[in-house]
């Protein structure tokens, strides 16, 4: 055999050997197991056992610990289907089910559009949507957030769930009775002032109830049974009826404004409590105002009126941070920009809003530190 035939012989059994090797892997297969939500396949694994892991951890999600699960439906509902692919075109196997079950349970960003209505205001439309007022001011740059009208319209971005799950549980935990506040009034204190003669104390109680969620929110609630565990004992506030001060400018004490509203601001989101004085467990408006001071070595009285005749009387335009915004019956602690921090009331704690969060009159500003 000449030299040149035997190249040739060569050349043409690698192509040969190339050709058997393309067709192999174009004909070649793999077995995959697609997780499918209804009919939409949203992730391909490559055994079953990690599919069906997916498939447990949805269902267990927003099971309660030592519940006794009634009923759980998954929808649109999720199975596990085995699939044969040609290995050229073949998915990427996921490779962490919990990652596929969080997806699946959050979902993708969706824009909303919310239109107000009648009686709306900002916080409310905050809480519905369980974010803080900065947080829609960011995504909504061109509506004025302290006026809003019915009508006008606010966009949202929410997260839009692939499955909803449904959980019927029964579940028992022990839960707290809250004391109750009793008023007492008495001309020994000035009018709008009030004080805590005996501290309340919350019970507790042993319930088990009926709980239906839907992706781990409530959306119905059966009180099956419940005991008493411990009575709570009632707070009884004693409320001033007697003449208050005039507003006459009093005593100021060197120190810096800015200083006390930057304390001040440290506790936002703490809890609103009526009768309260705590900076972290919970204070009503002048309680509040009443401890930032204390914090700086000024002693103020319990009482929203009554703080009216501390400090010197400034007018609104000359407010500076750290002055006391005084409303009827209420109180605050100006921050500067037209905004001012205070304790709100049970539903928003302790927040920063703007001057006129209630439409109610500011009717003095005071100033404390010069």
């Amino acid at each position: 055999m000449t030299k040149k035939k035997a190249i040739i012989i060569a050349v043409a059994a690698i192509a040969a050997i190339a050709i058997i090797v393309l067709v192999v892997n174009s004909v070649s297969k793999v077995d995959y197991w697609d997780l499918k939500a209804g009919d939409k396949t949203v992730a391909v694994f490559s055994t079953e056992e990690e599919a069906e892991a997916v498939i447990a951890e949805v269902e267990g999600r927003y099971v309660k610990k030592d519940a006794e699960v009634k009923s759980l439906e998954v929808t649109p509902a999720l199975t596990v289907v085995k699939t044969t692919y040609k290995k050229k075109e073949a998915p990427k196997p996921e490779e962490k089910p919990k990652k596929t079950a969080d997806y699946l349970l959050k979902g993708e960003k969706a824009e909303v559009t919310y239109t107000v209505k009648e009686g709306d205001t900002i916080w409310d439309i905050a809480y519905k949507h369980d974010m803080t007022i900065s947080e829609i001011e960011k995504i909504n740059p061109d509506v004025d957030m302290e006026s809003i009208y019915p009508g006008d319209k606010l966009v949202f971005s929410e997260l839009d769930p692939i499955v909803d799950v449904q959980v019927v549980q029964l579940v028992t935990s022990t839960k707290k009775i809250k004391y109750e506040k009793v008023e007492r009034k008495t001309s020994k204190l000035t009018t709008g002032t009030q004080k805590v003669k005996q501290k309340g104390k919350n019970g507790k109680k042993r319930v088990t109830e009926l709980i239906t969620s839907v992706n781990g929110k409530t959306t119905k609630t059966e009180v099956k049974k419940s005991k008493v565990l411990k009575k709570p004992k009632k707070e009884i506030i004693l409320v001033g009826t007697g003449d208050a001060k005039k507003n006459s400018d009093g005593a100021t004490y060197n120190g810096s404004g800015q200083a006390v509203a930057d304390f001040a601001l440290q506790y936002v989101g703490n809890p609103y409590e009526y009768g309260g004085t705590s900076l972290t467990d919970g204070a009503d408006c002048s309680g509040f105002v009443m401890a930032v001071y204390d914090h700086f070595g000024v002693s103020l009285p319990h009482g929203a009126v009554t703080m009216q005749s501390y400090g010197r009387g400034v007018s609104l335009s000359e407010a500076q941070p750290g002055d006391l915004i005084c409303y009827p019956a209420h109180v605050a602690i100006y921050i500067g920009g037209g905004q001012i921090v205070h304790a709100i009331d049970y539903g928003y704690g302790i927040g920063v809003t703007g001057l006129n969060y209630s439409g109610n009159p500011v009717v003095d500003v005071r100033r404390i530190f010069e």
